[in-house]
């Protein structure tokens, strides 16, 4: 609002308040007036006693005479805009105005926006109350004139039908003025020019029609020669922009994205359009390349129908049951009885316990695995981890046993038990694992056109949930409490031990060694208890009579979740070892995890039915694909081999998230590629932020530079985690001097470093750790429950008012 107008508001407020105070005090000499008065004055006196000199005061605020004032307050007539307002009438009330000649009604809003001081100080003095109402719409006219003045100008040279035109498009309500009045200038130019165009651009066959409009905002009315320069600037610029597009594809036929992608691109960001068009031209000559070893190299044709086991109808026996049900016992008997034959396990502790299971039936049985090897002389059976399989499967065996099958269906590791089902030459498969794994048997049985038999296996000693949750204390000898993190099984150790009882522990860190030594300590006895995560789920022969669940829930790496029905199952079914105990108990230390493991571990299964089984390429595949894109990169390949590899909808080439970043660190394009899928392929214990994984990239290094590998220097004097970051690094070393062994050749002293290393920990892991005042008040404290979400607490953390989930959302 301009200075001149605020004063000639101001004015016009000052000497209506007076002629209302002059009023007051003549009709009620014990009238006293305000000392302050704000902008819209009559506020003030509303609710003033007597009750007319409220209304009288919003009369006088809206320019009444005096005696137009008396003769509303003795005689109001309720219809009349004056009436209706002193009656506080809500409903709406309209006005037709007069803009530049043509009329339009305006929707003023509730009857009582007649008080706002934009409108009340607009109008004029009136005399009576049909003469408000003229001027009332006097005011409405002058308001809305004031708010359209940028009209002024070009409706002097426009038709009655451009104006008509530009006031439809006007909003009929007072309060949007505002808004309209800020776009007027766009709603002009869009009735007096032709805003929308069309740019045609052609270079041969890539034909794009570009709809294009003079975008708004231009902040004043267009001239015909402003609208013209302003189509011939943006013609150009598209067409440089075009030219780009063309120099930036080259060779490539852009007519390959279609029209509607094409136009998408276009109207990128030229740095972001130059990038996509290199991409497209990527994966075209990727997609060609492709094309051409599909048809050319049958190692990309069908996987399943690639191997030599296709030529054999072949029996699959699924001995599928709960844990303890004699599953793998059977598969060995099986093994035995023929002439060749070999077991694949998970683990590499499976295999060496197996091994060692067969040579005690009187059969020679070698063991492989990444890190060792046992041969023995004339050995016709072997024992090895899945992976290692490819190195045999070429060969005819008798019998394959192929343990935990329901790991095909593990996101990392499930394509090494899906290629040795399929590659597997053998007459006799025999597969172990439980029930719900046979929907996804039974369709990969299929495909590779075979006979499946499935064999149920029941539980040899029966097992149940205790009807009570137990404590630390009242374990009974015998008994395993499974936890879900090595921190919290090392914590447990020294609170147990505190009561004077020996532990065993066991967790995914140790060595299979250790692992085997400490389930050695607790089968004979030399451990009361033993404290073991999940890894106990697989792979160790353990005779506890008990099993308690520390909690329900277990960290995945992003988040804490309840432990699934086949993990209470898988662990919980250690309880009660046939041969040990008739029968075994599942607890927990407190009633709430009790009841939730009762519920987990007598729920059904849900059915793994894979409709999609993972594989993943061969060196000689990556190699392939390499020479043909000219790139040397191995990630690269890989991906390229994902994107496009068809061995039909059942199968798909995976590369898990972790094995990704490990080969973005040692995908140096100046190595072998050879030599990188040999460090890629080498399983790093630890982590990528490890100790062993820092030396495994220094040691690629100088295996390029065809350098021999020394064994780094052993330090025993240390620490528990310090002991097994080492031995990691023992171990990668192991793994690639079975790969490399002209550069890496201490193998015998990196065997002697494991067994040093190895006791080191077990020495370790028996040392008892001197307990704190602290300890003991959690070893005999009451159960309590978070604050927040009322589940109970574990033991370890009952000295805090939250649980860990309930801790991780609050810090988010």
């Amino acid at each position: 609002m301009r200075k001149g107008e605020t004063r000639h508001r101001n004015t016009i407020s000052l000497e209506r308040l007076q002629r209302f105070l002059s009023w007051a005090a003549e009709r009620h000499p014990e009238f006293v007036p305000k000392k302050k008065h704000p902008e819209a004055w009559y506020t003030t006196y509303i609710g003033h006693q007597p009750p007319e000199l409220g209304r009288a005061a919003r009369l006088f605020w809206l320019g009444l005479d005096e005696a137009a004032v008396e003769s509303v307050l003795q005689t109001p007539d309720p219809t009349s805009l004056i009436g209706r307002l002193l009656n506080r009438d809500l409903n709406d009330f309209s006005c037709a105005v007069d803009i530049h000649g043509i009329e339009k009604t305006f929707d003023c809003g509730p009857v009582q926006n007649l008080l706002e001081p934009d409108i009340a100080l607009r109008i004029e003095p009136s005399a009576s109350s049909d003469e408000f109402d003229l001027h009332v719409r006097d005011a409405i006219q002058a308001l809305v004139l004031s708010r359209l003045r940028v009209l002024e100008k070009p409706f002097a040279s426009m038709s009655e039908d451009q104006k008509l035109q530009s006031l439809e498009r006007l909003q009929p309500k007072l309060s949007r003025l505002d808004d309209f009045a800020n776009k007027a200038v766009d709603i002009l130019n869009d009735v007096l020019h032709e805003l929308r165009y069309v740019v045609e651009l052609r270079h041969g066959a890539v034909a794009l029609d570009m709809q294009r409009r003079i975008p708004a905002g231009q902040g004043h009315v267009l001239s015909a020669r402003e609208v013209a320069e302003r189509k011939e600037e943006d013609r150009q610029e598209l067409v440089a922009k075009f030219e780009m597009m063309i120099e930036e594809a080259s060779d490539f036929d852009l007519q390959v994205l279609g029209e509607k992608r094409l136009t998408e691109v276009f109207m990128m960001e030229p740095k972001k359009l130059r990038r996509t068009i290199r991409f497209a031209r990527q994966d075209h000559k990727e997609k060609m390349a492709f094309a051409m070893l599909l048809e050319s190299d049958p190692r990309f044709m069908h996987y399943h129908n690639l191997y030599p086991a296709r030529r054999l109808t072949r029996t699959w026996t699924a001995l599928l049951g709960p844990t303890n049900s004699g599953k793998t016992h059977r598969a060995i008997e099986a093994m035995t009885a023929v002439t060749h034959a070999i077991y694949l396990s998970p683990l590499r502790l499976m295999a060496l316990e197996n091994q060692e299971r067969i040579e005690s039936m009187g059969v020679p049985c070698s063991l492989v695995t990444g890190e060792e090897e046992i041969i023995r002389e004339g050995a016709t059976h072997f024992c090895c981890t899945v992976e290692e399989f490819a190195r045999f499967r070429s060969q005819h065996w008798d019998v394959v046993v192929i343990d935990e099958v329901q790991m095909m269906a593990d996101s990392q590791r499930g394509w090494a038990w899906v290629d040795a089902l399929v590659s597997a030459y053998t007459p006799e498969l025999i597969m172990t694992g439980p029930m719900l794994i046979q929907p996804s048997l039974k369709t990969l049985c299929d495909l590779c056109e075979d006979h499946l038999v499935v064999k149920r296996t029941k539980r040899l000693s029966p097992v149940e949930v205790a009807r009570r949750a137990t404590s630390l204390k009242q374990l009974d000898e015998g008994s395993m409490l499974v936890a879900f993190s090595r921190k919290t099984v090392l914590e447990l150790k020294a609170l147990l031990e505190m009561t004077g009882k020996s532990v065993s522990v066991v967790y995914g860190a140790l060595s299979p060694e250790v692992r085997r030594e400490q389930a050695r300590r607790f089968r004979e006895g030399e451990a009361d208890l033993m404290v073991a995560t999940d890894a106990v789920g697989m792979g160790l022969n353990l005779p506890a009579h008990t099993l308690c669940f520390y909690t329900d829930e277990k960290y995945d790496g992003i988040q804490n979740r309840q432990l699934r029905v086949q993990e209470v199952k898988q662990i919980g079914g250690r309880a009660g070892r046939f041969g040990h105990h008739d029968s075994g108990t599942i607890t927990a230390l407190d009633g709430q995890t009790l009841q939730s493991i009762r519920q987990l571990f007598y729920s059904a299964d849900q059915p793994v039915d894979l409709t999609q089984f993972q594989v993943r390429p061969s060196i000689e595949h990556l190699r392939a694909i390499a020479e043909l894109m000219e790139d040397s990169s191995l990630l690269r390949a890989w991906l390229t081999f994902n994107r496009n590899i068809n061995y039909g909808a059942e199968f798909i080439s995976i590369l898990p998230d972790e094995l990704a970043e490990w080969i973005k660190l040692i995908d140096d394009p100046q190595i072998d590629l050879s030599l990188r899928w040999i460090f890629a392929c080498t399983p790093i214990r630890g982590g990528l932020d490890s100790p062993a994984a820092t030396h495994a990239q220094q040691w690629l290094k100088k295996v390029a530079q065809d350098k021999q590998v020394e064994l780094p220097r052993l330090f025993i004097e240390a620490d528990l985690a310090t002991l097994e970051s080492t031995l990691h690094i023992i171990e990668t070393y192991l793994h690639l001097a079975r790969t490399l062994p002209a550069h890496f050749p201490a193998l015998e002293q990196a065997e002697s470093h494991r067994s040093l290393l190895n006791e080191a920990i077990t020495r370790e892991l028996s040392r008892r750790r001197k307990p704190r005042s602290s300890d003991r008040r959690r070893v005999s404290g009451a159960a309590s429950n978070c604050q927040k979400c009322g589940k109970a607490m574990p033991v370890l953390s009952r000295q805090f008012r939250l649980c860990q989930s309930c801790f991780r959302n609050q810090r988010q």
